[in-house]
């Protein structure tokens, strides 16, 4: 005989739902469907969407019903949402030890999410979250060498690579040379600074010198993303 046990999901049948929600267990017998995926022994949405169960299915000799957890896209005007590889342009909020939290702008994509990578001068989305960036994703090499307060600031614009869904927050990337603080500001004359390499950017009106993560992204790219700023 199956198990007809019903499971226990965090969010009510019907709810909306945004990538990165944690929806349940695998001791629930949930697995993952459309628009979810399991991570740590726990299921997440992927997509902006409305949460559902399909039926169950018989598995294994014990023969357990399992239960496959959906998020639907609508049928019509699908929500913008970013996948992981996508790049997004975010400002820097603050700091701890270990990680930095980023405030989303915009990310590059389409309205039914699909994958950009193969062309990043594709049309822009403007979602909305948080993503954060952690110390052993700011630059190639050892973790225990990277300062934060040595790669970026608060305040700062950035780009990054969505390299994961986090619960709740996009975990984020600046390890690739496009990738990295793209505009930033002088803490003593508040004017925006160049890049004059990698690691530290210019002042032009002290020429004071300040260390950041420096992006260097195609200029197209770069353009198309400071035009969508919000």
């Amino acid at each position: 005989m199956a198990t007809t046990a019903t499971p226990t999901l965090r969010f009510p049948l019907g709810s909306q739902v945004t990538p990165g929600d944690r929806l349940g267990s695998i001791r629930e017998n949930l697995v993952p469907s459309n628009g979810t995926y399991e991570q740590g022994g726990h299921l997440y949405a992927s997509v902006v969407g409305t949460l559902s169960l399909d039926d169950a299915v018989v598995k294994g000799k014990n023969r357990k019903l399992h239960f496959p957890v959906r998020v639907s896209l609508p049928d019509h005007n699908p929500p913008q949402v970013l996948r992981v590889g996508n790049i997004i342009l975010g400002r820097v909020t603050r700091l701890s030890i270990q990680q930095a939290f980023v405030d989303i702008l915009a990310g590059e994509g389409d309205l039914n999410g699909s994958n950009t990578n193969q062309n990043p001068e594709a049309n822009l989305l403007i979602p909305s979250g948080e993503g954060i960036i952690r110390r052993e994703d700011v630059r190639t090499g050892t973790a225990d060498q990277v300062k934060l307060q040595d790669m970026f600031r608060a305040g700062d614009l950035v780009l990054c690579r969505i390299m994961q869904l986090g619960d709740r927050r996009y975990v984020l990337g600046t390890a690739e040379p496009a990738l990295g603080v793209i505009r930033a500001f002088s803490k003593t004359s508040q004017a925006p600074m160049v890049p004059i390499s990698w690691r530290e950017m210019e002042c032009p009106v002290t020429g004071e010198k300040e260390l950041r993560k420096c992006a260097k992204p195609p200029k197209q790219l770069l353009s198309q993303i400071l035009n969508n700023e919000v």
